[in-house]
């Protein structure tokens, strides 16, 4: 069987972040290296037999049909949502989106590299305490992970794996963002991000199930997909409305009393308005489906997000790498991504 590139990042989406269309070129940022080049595309978030493993010696099972097949089921959700840019709000199309990102987070280079840390760190912790894998309970036919058992244990837990994540996924808020003006999307080689506002200390707040879990995927250099906890969209539509009623019947209130002129009372409540702004925007966005404007300050955030959790590459069709880059100098650790602790 001939050597071949396959992706992790499918081609269809690498295209939407093309520096150069006529050559199916990416602008490419290294995070080991911190160098930037130009590649086609067919070299990029790729490797040689990425989804095949040996099987006895004399056998290579391949996972790379499954994968394409798995493509092209929800290349046709994938594509309405560019063209339209906007969600329809069907069951069909939120079940394909789901599946999407199902399948992104779990078939990356840096999934795969997790699988090693964890066992590495596992070994270590066990060594350290003076004892041995194959002597703690359940590991006594333990040997040292060979690169084709990590292939075959990962390509495996894959297939045991998406549709229990694609059903969790599907039950979020799917948002769309746009960025703001002159500014461009990046495209990480891990590029399902969580991120979570809430802290629920040593068990951690970036489970899929965990609340107020919040899920990022660059769909386009213009346009990126986010899928919050229910909580999120909901508690901010019932803080803004009990918000908005407090605020208008105190103002109310104070007209009644000589406090404010009907004049002021407006003005005061326009002021309000504006503050409120971003808020209402991101709830019309999710109750509309269309896409939700960014700011500076948003894309810092969704593009070091995009930076931390790559494992080494990092894509922007404009080829700034300013943020990339200096988020990697001033975050070391995270030079292979974001890798699983064990305590």
């Amino acid at each position: 069987m001939a050597a071949e590139n396959q992706h992790y990042v499918p081609k269809f989406i690498l295209r939407q972040f093309l520096s150069n269309k006529k050559r199916e070129q990416v602008s490419v940022f290294d995070k080991h290296t911190e160098k930037t080049f130009s590649t086609s595309i067919r070299n990029m978030m790729a490797e040689r037999r990425f989804n095949d493993f040996a099987f006895d010696d004399e056998w290579i099972a391949s996972f790379e049909p499954i994968a394409c097949a798995a493509e092209d089921q929800v290349l046709p959700s994938y594509r309405k949502v560019l063209n339209d840019r906007r969600l329809d709000d069907s069951p069909e199309q939120k079940a394909d989106l789901a599946m999407m990102l199902a399948f992104q987070l779990l078939r990356t280079k840096a999934t795969r590299d997790q699988w090693q840390a964890i066992e590495e760190a596992l070994v270590k912790k066990v060594e350290e305490s003076g004892g041995r894998m194959q002597d703690v309970r359940g590991w006594e036919d333990w040997q040292p992970m060979t690169e084709e058992r990590l292939k075959r244990e990962h390509l495996l837990s894959i297939q045991g794996s998406i549709g229990d994540y694609a059903q969790i996924i599907a039950l979020k808020d799917f948002v769309l963002a746009e960025p703001a003006p002159g500014r461009s999307f990046y495209l990480g080689d891990n590029p399902v991000c969580l991120a979570n506002a809430l802290d629920f200390g040593p068990r951690g707040n970036l489970g899929l199930a965990v609340q107020g879990i919040e899920i990022y995927m660059p769909l386009a250099s213009d346009l990126m997909l986010c899928a919050f906890c229910l909580s999120i969209i909901e508690g901010l539509r019932e803080t803004h409305q009990r918000a908005k009623q407090e605020r208008e019947s105190k103002a109310v209130s104070r007209v009644m009393k000589g406090e404010l002129s009907a004049a002021e009372m407006r003005h005061m409540l326009d002021r309000a308005k504006i503050t409120e702004g971003p808020v209402e925007e991101l709830l019309s966005a999710s109750t509309e489906g269309r896409p939700l404007s960014s700011n500076d300050a948003n894309m810092d955030y969704y593009n070091s997000l995009q930076t931390s959790y790559a494992y080494r590459y990092v894509v922007c069709q404009h080829a700034d790498f300013a943020l990339a880059r200096s988020f990697n100098s001033e975050n070391p650790a995270l030079q292979r991504g974001r890798r699983v602790q064990v305590g």
